[in-house]
């Protein structure tokens, strides 16, 4: 990923920020209000530095919120109790963003971090959740 080592810095010290306050927070609705920020500050520097895999970076963590926040909408509201969240789903996201951390500061690719977390999300779907229960989804 090409970014300026200011911008780089931004990034990196915002992810560990989330990470960090994610691992704080105890209730679901928390984690998910900080894991908003993580595609909340690359769309900040989107907009100042583009690259493509920012871009990807973005997508993935912003459809990510929205399948998760969707599937605790339902839950709390009480309309939905045949897809629950699996154990770990948080878990996994925050190793995921550490991941990103990780990869950014080595210079490496972040698509495998990105599976990762877009799998997580996938497992509070309905057909992810029934992957996630037969074993084939692991989180």
């Amino acid at each position: 990923m090409k970014l300026s080592a200011e911008m780089k810095k931004l990034l990196l010290d915002e992810l560990r920020f989330v990470v960090e306050r994610m691992k704080e927070a105890k209730e679901p609705f928390q984690k998910m209000y900080f894991f908003s920020a993580a595609y909340g500050a690359v769309n900040r520097i989107m907009n100042i530095e583009f690259d493509d895999e920012l871009g990807f970076i973005h997508n993935v963590l912003s459809s990510a919120y929205s399948i998760i926040n969707s599937r605790l909408s339902a839950l709390s509201s009480g309309n939905e109790v045949a897809v629950g969240i699996p154990a770990k789903m948080f878990d996994r996201l925050e190793a995921g963003l550490e991941e990103i951390i990780e990869m950014v500061e080595e210079g490496k690719a972040t698509y495998p971090a990105l599976q990762k977390i877009s799998n997580a999300a996938y497992s509070t779907t309905g057909n992810g959740y029934y992957l996630y229960l037969k074993g084939y989804l692991v989180v």
